[in-house]
């Protein structure tokens, strides 16, 4: 199946697109965590459809996770909703099943994924330092606006981060 797509652009006028339809998935991912550390949940997609959808919303168990204070909850979203970090990890996020949906902004539809749990292993009896998630993390911000780079480390003690 094939779409055929105009959008007004005031530099050239119209344009047309040719957007060729492929079925697609979502899914989720999880590092794993230790008890009162944090876990990173990732929501992904095929590239060409990332390309023009947007994650819908973010489930623990069948709740919707709220998109309130994210800078002091629970839960923080990143990179545009598409991570999702759990602060401190509980003993019951075992059991909890997460999952997220995604709006197709060209079609409309909305697919979920299939639910996961969280890997929750006991805490350490004492542990330096680490990064959860290693590597760089990329944000965009509109100038003025915030960005978001999370600092995600464990240890116990707990360590402090400014």
């Amino acid at each position: 199946m094939y779409l055929l797509c105009f959008r007004f652009n005031a530099v050239v006028g119209y344009a047309l697109y040719l957007i060729v339809w492929q079925d697609w998935q979502v899914h989720v991912t999880s590092t794993p965590a230790e008890v009162g550390g944090p876990a990173l949940l990732t929501c992904t997609t095929p590239a060409a459809v990332r390309e023009h959808a947007s994650v819908a919303a973010w489930y623990r168990d069948e709740a919707v996770l709220s998109a309130g204070d994210h800078f002091s909850g629970p839960t923080l979203l990143v990179d545009e909703g598409w991570k999702l970090i759990v602060r401190f990890v509980r003993v019951e996020d075992a059991s909890a099943q997460y999952s997220c949906s995604v709006l197709d902004s060209l079609t409309g539809e909305r697919r979920r994924s299939t639910p996961i749990s969280i890997d929750v292993a006991p805490m350490s009896s004492s542990s330096a330092p680490r990064a959860v998630a290693p590597g760089t993390w990329e944000a965009s911000a509109r100038r003025g606006g915030d960005a978001v780079l999370p600092c995600m480390v464990h240890a116990n003690p707990p360590p402090t981060i400014t």
